[in-house]
């Protein structure tokens, strides 16, 4: 038996004494035993060196190079380990992930099997402090197969990662592939220069890395990292190095790479840029990012959704104003941070984004830039509607609280008879205490300003427990018809805002609710003690003489986001599709649609009435074009529905045309319902978008 080992893996870290023990583990554990692990240390000055020559002692496997100076990124350490590296095959991990035990064994087999150039496994994004996994890209790993070039599958530009795959070292070295030295995302050119030279790419279902996500951090750094301009530099970069790399590629697959870019690099740089607290370093990062989106193929832009394509707009006529409030759509919950305008000429009506410029850009008119008819904002129920409601002026005064806040009437229909509370709302949305809102006569033409002073309302005759945190929100009510949208906070600084709700109260309970900021600038709040004083104690004793109702101590559920209630009347122009899977036996089946690449490729061309378990949060943006059918009676969904996709061999072809859906076929052998035979069964959100397609095109 040779001692060449079959598999190079190269770890890097800088800096990492505390994870790359966990990193380094993973790769020695591995069910593959014949491999090298090359760590390349990039300069370390906390013992990271030394920690992994102490595991070197036990394992000689493991060879060490450490750079006298650091490179700043991760392309030279990558390059470095590549070069070192023996085996026919090569591998890249970074010392805060990890790789599945069975990582190497998966794809070296498939890779051996395939005679592949590369071969992509699933890389799993596991949510740190939520201790929470997701597949990333589960769409492009939906079945194995092996393809011949990224012409045939341009989605895979999408697959940007390195550390997910497999590489023949021979195929590296004869196209002088590597990584670009001192650029940050270096994956992506790396990444595409193997797709473009590979003959042979293979793509597994199999779950290999885990790409261990701090979202704190990654929030945290958006008006950080991402606004440093060396890292707006070198996105941009990478972007034009893959532009001269795809020149003479063909036109679709530019078009899809121009497409991926707005999507994903357009959509984390607007988001920065919107949200950036310093307008100076705001105004620096989009003029760097501006000259590279005006060569973008302008047909990309018919591919994104609206409120990204208005932001875009705003970047490109330099009205950063736009820009941000477009983003808070994208960003915050699909809140709406404008006035919307309807257009009617004849039997055609859009909906427009009201602010702009005006200006024509890239040869499209600012109507074309501004048309958000896709989301039906006019349209849709008062009680799902997403007002953007902003904090301004919060005080508190012993037991008053005064608060002032903007109401974006962006419907231009919150007229006098609407009443309005700010409220402090559980995780379930109950409300547990409540300010009456007064309208401000002096607000803006497009805008509401309330104002509110006094004490709180309760409303739970109980202690405030642990588990009573939640959030604020203003609750409008316009006849029987009631509206809760968050509370936002971009201006104003809530730490340790204390509110006290006296009614509930008690000596060794807390007697209030702390305010700190949420995510996307909401406002959370927690339970929290009165501050201390005779006055205080005496309020709280007094209370605590009261009889104590009985109160739940257990975790409150986390409230799901929702879908609009499913309703059928919509517009006649668009055909309506349900979607109807049937249940499991062993309990809630998870959610197998892809609602975000359905949202991508059929939300102008139908509406979609769903009745599943919806398993996890719900992208807002779908509202437009996708219902919860739940609540409705199958008999009026199938009525209205054109087309059928299920698997509950019960509706199959019984109320008009079906496509038989099940993406999670394994589970058909002991969990779902045998289907019948002589139905072609599709098994991915992309396969099933062809097939709606050619359906609908049929009947109409």
């Amino acid at each position: 038996m040779s001692d060449e080992p079959l598999v190079s893996v190269v770890l890097i870290g800088f800096n990492d004494v505390g994870r790359i023990g966990r990193a380094l583990e993973s790769i020695r554990r591995q069910t593959l035993r014949s491999i090298e692990i090359i760590v390349v240390d990039d300069a370390s000055t906390d013992g990271t060196a030394e920690f992994v020559e102490s595991v070197a002692v036990n394992d000689s496997r493991i060879r060490l190079l450490t750079r006298a100076d650091n490179s700043g990124g991760c392309s030279a350490p990558r390059n470095d380990g590549l070069r070192m590296a023996r085996a026919p095959w090569v591998m890249f991990c970074d010392s805060d992930d990890e790789y599945d035990l069975h990582a190497c064994a998966t794809l070296l087999r498939a890779a051996e099997d395939w005679n592949a150039d590369v071969v992509c496994g699933t890389a799993i994004r596991h949510d740190v402090a939520r201790d929470r996994d997701k597949r990333w890209r589960p769409e492009l790993h939906a079945a194995d197969r092996l393809i011949s070039s990224l012409e045939q599958e341009p989605e895979l530009l999408y697959d940007t990662i390195s550390v997910n795959k497999i590489y023949r070292r021979s195929f590296l070295q004869e196209h002088n592939i590597q990584f670009p030295d001192g650029l940050l995302f270096e994956d992506q050119v790396f990444t595409l220069q193997c797709f473009l030279s590979a003959e042979r790419i293979g793509v597994i279902q199999a779950a290999v890395y885990i790409w261990n996500v701090d979202r704190k951090a990654e929030d945290a750094s958006i008006t950080q990292g991402r606004m440093q301009m060396r890292n707006v530099l070198d996105r941009v970069e990478i972007n034009r190095r893959m532009d001269i790399l795809l020149r003479d590629s063909s036109d679709e697959l530019r078009l899809a790479k121009s497409v991926k870019f707005l999507r994903h690099e357009g959509y984390l740089y607007l988001s920065a840029i919107g949200e950036n607290p310093h307008p100076e370093a705001a105004k620096e990062a989009a003029d760097e990012f501006r000259d590279y989106v005006r060569n973008v193929d302008p047909r990309a832009f018919d591919f994104i959704r609206p409120a990204l394509r208005v932001a875009f707009y705003g970047l490109l006529t330099s009205d950063l104003d736009l820009l941000r409030r477009a983003m808070r759509w994208e960003r915050w919950a699909s809140v709406v941070d404008t006035v919307v305008v309807r257009e009617e000429s004849g039997d055609h009506r859009r909906e427009l984004w009201a602010t702009g410029s005006g200006e024509p850009v890239l040869n499209r008119s600012a109507r074309e830039w501004l048309d958000i008819s896709h989301l039906n904002l006019l349209d849709m129920p008062f009680s799902a509607r997403r007002y953007f409601h902003e904090l301004r002026e919060i005080s508190v005064s012993r037991s008053r609280v005064s608060v002032v806040v903007h109401t974006v009437d962006f419907a231009s229909d919150l007229d006098g008879d609407v009443e309005a509370h700010l409220v402090w709302c559980d995780r379930l949305g109950t409300v547990i205490a409540s300010l009456p809102l007064q309208r401000d006569p002096s607000g803006a033409a497009d805008s509401i300003r309330w104002r509110g002073s006094g004490q709180l309302t309760a409303h739970i005759h109980r202690p405030l427990m642990k588990p009573d945190k939640g959030s604020l929100g203003v609750r409008l009510r316009r006849g029987t018809s009631v509206n809760t949208t968050a509370l936002r906070a971009p201006r104003v600084h809530v730490d340790d805002v204390f509110v006290p709700i006296p009614s509930v109260a008690y000596a060794d309970r807390p007697a209030g609710a702390q305010l700190l900021p949420g995510e996307r600038a909401s406002v959370s709040w927690r339970p929290a003690r009165r501050a201390r004083g005779p006055a205080a104690w005496g309020r709280r004793a007094g209370h605590a003489a009261r009889r104590r109702l009985p109160g739940s101590g257990n975790e409150l559920s986390r409230a799901r986001q929702a879908l609009l209630p499913g309703v059928t009347d919509l517009e006649c122009s668009r055909p309506i599709v349900a979607y109807l899977p049937a249940p499991s036996a062993g309990g809630p089946r998870s959610w197998p649609l892809d609602l975000t690449l359905w949202d991508q490729k059929m939300a102008m061309t139908c509406y979609l009435l769903v009745a599943g378990e919806i398993d996890e949060t719900v992208p807002t943006r779908v509202w437009g074009s996708v219902r919860d059918a739940r609540a409705m009676q199958l008999g009026e969904v199938l009525d209205a529905a054109e087309l059928i996709i299920t698997d509950d061999p019960s509706l199959i072809d019984t109320a008009g045309p079906s496509l038989v859906f099940r993406p999670d076929a394994g589970a058909g052998r002991y969990l779902l319902p045998n289907l019948p035979d002589g139905y072609d069964v599709v098994e991915t959100t992309a396969d099933l978008i062809d097939a709606v397609h050619s359906v609908l095109a049929a009947s109409r």
